[in-house]
């Protein structure tokens, strides 16, 4: 029997034990119940647990009745109250889970979670952006939320395979998707799927593995960081150039001090009064108001670091600048718009 059908049951039967009351009191001489509202009133009071004690049965029967309806009434408050208790307990499970989605926009997400998830995760989250982490796991979302801020940071625990699911954390209005898995064959696997979901989405992965780099691009994966190749040119870097490689190692970093140094993109947008100069002048400009070096320009994907001294930025392309903390919100001034992609 369904769950609705319960309760019309237990309705019926308070109401035949109400009108039972009233009509077994009111021939009583004694009785203060003397009509259905007066029996209404005091199963409300009973069931309320208010008790009031302004009606109350006076014969033997109605006592009975009586006693019946106050035993029922706990059962039935006890009830209501485990149901509310029950359903919003679920709902906060699945808000905490991830399961009503997020509004996130212009954001990026992390699929799979482990120490280095956590490393570059720091890394966009001091650069002041949004990050939506997928994982498996419920235990990982407390890690996370225990980590970092929940304004700028969702969590949703679904299983891997489950591509509808992504919608939820707006992934084809995400900036880019970085697919954290700890094997390469599974991460491949697992990126033609979903860009057959998402063909239009950024996706960013690590290989362990150097020789499978072209493997993932020819996949349509968007870019692909072979971590041997980066550790094994910093590790060369200090044993002969320590200084330099040091430097390095600050400026791929996202600055959090005011005098920390990092590299940034800033995309050229309209109303952007750099549109108008050329490079030279865009160049000192930049170094001498904001001490801010001009490095190189990119435009669909093509960095070009020689820069011809007349020409003008294009709408749309981004200039790559090094930059302390102190001078990011000059530049988000200037360029009408927050660092990165």
């Amino acid at each position: 029997m369904k769950k609705w059908k319960y309760y019309i049951l237990v309705a019926l039967l308070y109401v035949v034990a109400i009108v039972t009351i009233d009509l077994i009191e009111r021939q009583s001489s004694g009785a203060n119940i003397k009509s259905i509202g007066d029996a209404f009133w005091y199963a409300i009071v009973t069931l309320t647990t208010v008790g009031y004690g302004d009606y109350f049965p006076v014969t033997p029967i109605g006592k009975l009745i009586g006693l019946l309806l106050i035993i029922g009434s706990i059962g039935i408050l006890g009830y209501i109250i485990g149901e509310i208790t029950n359903k919003f307990n679920l709902y906060m499970e699945k808000k905490r889970n991830g399961f009503w989605g997020t509004d996130f926009e212009g954001h990026y997400i992390i699929i799979g979670w482990n120490d280095f998830g956590r490393q570059v995760a720091e890394q966009i989250f001091n650069s002041g952006k949004k990050i939506a982490f997928v994982v498996n796991s419920k235990n990982d979302i407390d890690l996370i939320n225990d980590l970092f801020d929940t304004e700028n940071c969702f969590c949703m625990f679904v299983d891997y395979h489950n591509f509808e699911a992504y919608r939820k954390v707006n992934i084809e209005k995400s900036k880019a998707v970085f697919v954290n898995f700890e094997e390469d064959t599974e991460t491949l696997v697992y990126v033609l799927n979903l860009k057959k979901a998402y063909a239009d989405i950024d996706i960013v992965v690590t290989c362990k593995n150097p020789d499978l780099k072209e493997t993932f691009i020819n996949a349509g994966i968007s870019y692909v960081v072979a971590q041997s190749n980066v550790a094994s040119r910093l590790v060369a870097s200090y044993i002969f150039e320590p200084q330099v490689a040091s430097l390095t190692e600050d400026l791929i970093a996202s600055s959090v001090a005011l005098n920390d140094f990092d590299i940034q993109q800033y995309k050229v947008i309209t109303g952007n009064q750099l549109l108008n100069m050329n490079f030279k002048d865009i160049f000192w400009k930049l170094k001498t108001e904001l001490n801010v070096i001009l490095l190189a320009v990119s435009k669909n994907g093509v960095i070009r670091k020689t820069l011809d001294d007349n020409e003008k930025p294009e709408l749309g392309s981004y200039l790559v600048v090094i930059s302390s903390g102190s001078s990011k919100k000059q530049l988000e001034v200037i360029f009408g718009i927050k660092e990165g992609k």
